[in-house]
């Protein structure tokens, strides 16, 4: 697979596959809402939404009207390090979806009449995450647990952050981090390679010609852990249960232990949480886990819908299980099975373009190089029950954070500070039980 960096720090990998009739294609910028400031939060999920409304060749209605006459897709996501256009098409279709993408990318026009119709869509979008209860679990979780840093603020920012937030704050957001040097371009599927190429770096080397410098590539400092507790008082039917870890980073070795850990513990159908809360017990409709691994830190959680009346018998199986786990490890028959899974999506992975694509982009921007497939395989197999074991001692801690949203006299025993609890001011409807300051050590 060859990696063409050009002059100005943008970089281009490509994965020929003739045996497939598709192309996918990433566009990925190393920003995210972890680079914005207080005043600003939500700035750069704002811009993501403007990269749709036209540029200075294209109207919205051309931009997805030009990819669909081809039989493409284009979409786009922000996270707290990235942002990411992606997309596929036939491959002989290719050179239309890259040419709009890059001109969605380097030359949006920023229109002041698209930012305030923008505006009004992004603030629906925050209301409805406010609406959800599982969503409003993780944010505060997130909140909580890295208070003080610009991690702990919302993707989307707060309602009155994007009331706040200008044209011109967008475009000098834009002009500052929307930089070759943070670009990469990654391909994968059945295309003309070298035109590819070669159309690619014209348009990234005509829109930059020279590189912004080192220094545009400083990145946010990874946040101090706080263990918190929270509970947010909502009449529903049903309690939303967030218990979550300080973790490892993506730049781990650990990663595949920590990935076989997942499925037994949480993310399968044999997984023993599953088993025992759901098939055996049947006190949960829905428990699972989410892991959050970022360039420095991490985050495990554990999360699970659950009638109020259950959730202390849900909660005290997860941590019976995480002490049998950090005393025994797992059983080889459960490693075993874990290794065939993580195989499995290896190997099925590599069928899908999309996930090629994925998988080269992040590979250069968070390790600079790309991995194999018998590498990753290698990975996954060097795992034993030790490195499990050692593992889950270092995550499962003590110092845990729990956030729980329903009927706050039906939950309230589940906080270890619920008897000095107080009603925080600026949360209403919520009881926070603050927890004291931990430096990470999971970097």
């Amino acid at each position: 697979m060859p990696v063409t960096s050009l002059p100005n720090g943008a970089r281009i990998v490509t994965e020929k596959v003739d045996s497939v009739y598709s192309a996918a294609i990433d566009l990925w910028v190393e920003v995210g809402s972890a680079y914005e400031e207080a005043l600003n939060n939500g700035v750069t999920h704002f811009i993501e939404h403007m990269l749709f409304k036209g540029t200075g060749k294209r109207d919205a209605e051309s931009l997805m009207e030009e990819i669909e006459d081809v039989g493409g897709m284009v979409s786009a996501s922000t996270s707290r390090d990235t942002v990411k256009l992606y997309g596929y098409a036939l491959g002989d279709a290719l050179p239309v979806v890259s040419d709009i993408m890059l001109d969605m990318a380097l030359a949006p026009r920023f229109d002041a009449v698209d930012f305030e119709l923008e505006r009004k869509v992004i603030l629906d979008e925050i209301d409805m995450y406010a609406d959800d209860p599982v969503d409003v679990a993780q944010d505060l979780l997130y909140a909580g647990m890295w208070k003080g840093s610009p991690q702990a603020r919302p993707i989307t920012g707060g309602a009155e952050e994007v009331k706040a937030l200008t044209l011109q704050s967008l475009r000098d957001h834009f002009q500052t981090y929307f930089r070759p040097e943070r670009m990469i371009v990654s391909v994968a599927g059945s295309f003309d390679e070298e035109r590819l190429i070669d159309s690619v770096s014209q348009a990234l080397s005509q829109a930059f010609p020279v590189a912004a410098g080192a220094a545009a590539l400083s990145r946010p400092q990874a946040p101090a852990y706080f263990a918190v507790e929270e509970l947010v008082d909502w009449d529903t039917e049903q309690a939303q249960v967030a218990l979550a870890f300080p973790a490892i980073s993506s730049l781990d070795e650990r990663q595949e232990a920590l990935q076989i850990l997942d499925l037994c513990l949480a993310t399968s159908n044999s997984s023993r949480l599953f088993k025992e809360v759901r098939e055996k017990r049947g006190l949960a409709y829905s428990i699972g886990s989410i892991q959050h691994s970022y360039r420095d830190f991490g985050l495990y959680s554990f999360g699970a819908s659950v009638s109020c009346g259950n959730a202390e018998a849900v909660m005290s199986l997860i941590f019976e299980e995480l002490e049998n786990i950090k005393k025994n490890g797992l059983t080889d028959r459960e490693i075993a099975r874990a290794k065939a899974q993580l195989r499995t999506e290896i190997l099925t992975e590599k069928e899908s373009m999309a996930a090629r694509s994925t998988a080269n982009a992040s590979d250069l921007m968070y390790f600079g190089r790309l991995s194999d497939i018998g590498e990753n395989l290698a990975r996954v197999e060097k795992v034993d029950n030790a490195q499990i074991i050692d593992l889950a001692r270092l995550i499962f801690v003590d110092d845990y954070s729990l956030v729980a949203v329903g009927p706050q006299n039906k939950l309230k025993s589940l906080f270890r500070g619920a008897k000095d609890s107080q009603a925080g001011k600026g949360h209403r409807g919520r009881v926070k039980f603050e927890g004291k300051k931990k430096e990470s050590t999971h970097q």
